[in-house]
């Protein structure tokens, strides 16, 4: 515990200089900051109606309290204090892997500045401090193959992930994925897989069955959010003809109309902001769930120019909600598109796995172009792996004739390690993909694990930690 305290203060203030030299200590506030600062808790209804889930108001609430003056600034620090704290929890399970300190230093320092961190760390929004809660679960995992499974780590790692959705609820990745880690443990027997899985996601899927009651109860509503529908709904709209669109069943086909009407207009009016928007009737539009970028680069425009809009005029008209408070409008509107985008993925599915997989390729270049196109973190990152293999390979040189010691790569580490990496990349890029485009900011938290594994693979092989021969 000393030397984590330790760990964790000497990276929170080199993170601290660093974002103070580079510009990036001072807030920044983004068009969706406002849904976390001005989050209502006057009243269950309230909550309900919400369209963030509570955990970053919260937060928001508690540097209030520490700052009332500059809570941003503060929100900021919090930033920095937990990507600190992962920092130092990840340089101890490294170091209990038994890696060398070469390695654990260059891996910590990948970690530590990452896409994710170096470009989020001042926004007044969930990515940092959801991507550095979300690695201290898979650090978890790390120790959890590492260790045998205990009662007080399968809570706190529940605990954590319920924490870490309640903050960002693009982050459900994490019980299906933290539930397949734990099972697939190696030197475990079969019916204990079972136990160790259901056991540490019991409290993340209670949680959230809890929380979905309460907007049940309060709004009637089962679900997350009245949140999220729009978005998906603007990929799925677009992989139909207008004609389709208008096709639909029931209210939908009024909906549909609507959308199709006002994408058709927008591309009229402003061609150049609505970036092609003009989807009239063709003979096939299949062809369509084929072209990424187009649906991607129409994504923001189609949600909050098309889609939204849209929603709220023909639920104006066919639910009569204008006498309703404006948070229940929004409960109904997204109602009315989450059943909308259902009827078209049940009616299109060919179309809808395609846009899917598709999405998912450019998850996995977008993040891996991210990384290699981030300055600071390839030449620092990079840059010390390279210095360190041709330090050690100049100092192995004057150690051949030593007969006392061998150089071995922690094998067992590496593969958990890979595990982590990959798995958790996959199957992030392929949740987001479900409803949105993986954009940046979505794949690069994804890929957080990936650097580490590469600087870790490179350094353990070419400088690996001596051993002496037994």
């Amino acid at each position: 515990m000393k030397h984590f305290a330790l760990i964790s203060l000497v990276a929170f203030i080199i993170l601290m200089g660093t974002c103070w030299a580079t510009n990036r200590f001072a807030p920044h506030l983004v068009p969706d900051s406002p849904s976390y600062t001005e989050y209502s808790f006057e009243s269950a209804e309230a909550i309900a109606t919400q369209i963030r889930t509570p955990g970053y108001p919260i937060l928001v609430r508690f540097a209030n309290g520490l700052a009332s003056s500059n809570a941003n600034q503060a929100l900021v620090i919090l930033h920095i204090a937990l990507q600190a704290i992962a920092v130092g929890f990840f340089a101890i399970e490294l170091a209990a892997w038994k890696f060398s300190t070469k390695t654990i230093i260059i891996a910590s320092i990948a970690f530590a500045i990452g896409c994710t961190f170096w470009d989020h760390v001042n926004t007044i929004a969930t990515d940092a401090p959801a991507m550095s809660l979300a690695a201290m679960i898979g650090i978890g995992v790390l120790r959890i193959w590492r260790t045998e499974w205990t009662p007080r780590l399968c809570i706190a790692i529940g605990v954590l992930t319920t924490l870490v959705i309640a903050l960002r609820p693009a982050y459900l990745f994490l019980i299906p994925w933290l539930m397949l880690s734990v099972f697939i443990r190696p030197n475990i027997a079969i019916s204990n897989r079972w136990i160790l899985a259901l056991s540490i996601g019991s409290i993340p899927i209670l949680a959230l069955f809890g929380w979905c009651t309460f907007r049940s109860i309060t709004v009637d509503d089962f679900g997350i959010l009245p949140f999220g529908h729009q978005n998906m709904a603007a990929v799925t709209t677009q992989l139909l003809d207008a004609e389709e669109l208008e096709n639909l069943p029931g209210r939908l086909g009024e909906l549909g109309k609507e959308i199709a009407d006002r994408r058709i207009e927008l591309a009229a009016g402003d061609r150049a902001a609505a970036d092609g928007l003009d989807l009239r009737p063709i003979a096939d539009a299949v062809p369509r769930a084929n072209s990424y970028t187009t649906i991607e680069n129409r994504w923001d425009a189609m949600t909050y120019m098309v889609v939204i809009p849209a929603a709220e005029k023909v639920a104006n008209r066919t639910l009569k909600v204008d006498d309703l408070a404006p948070g229940m409008q929004r409960v109904h509107q997204h109602q009315m598109l989450a059943e909308l985008d259902r009827t078209i993925v049940r009616s299109y599915p060919v179309r809808y796995m395609r846009w899917i997989a598709l999405a998912i390729r450019r998850g996995v270049w977008g993040s891996v172009a991210d990384m290699l196109m981030h300055p600071i973190f390839f030449v620092a990152t990079m840059g010390l792996v390279v210095a360190a293999c041709v330090a050690s390979i100049r100092f192995n040189e004057k150690q051949t004739a030593d007969p006392v010691r061998k150089y071995t790569s922690n094998q067992a580490g590496l593969a958990a390690l890979t595990w982590l990496a990959f798995s958790y990349w996959l199957f992030k890029i392929a949740f987001v993909s479900l409803t949105s485009p993986p954009i940046g900011r979505f794949s690069d938290a994804a890929a957080v694990w990936l650097p580490v594994w590469i600087a870790v693979t490179i350094v353990s092989r070419c400088c690996p930690k001596p051993q002496p021969i037994p």
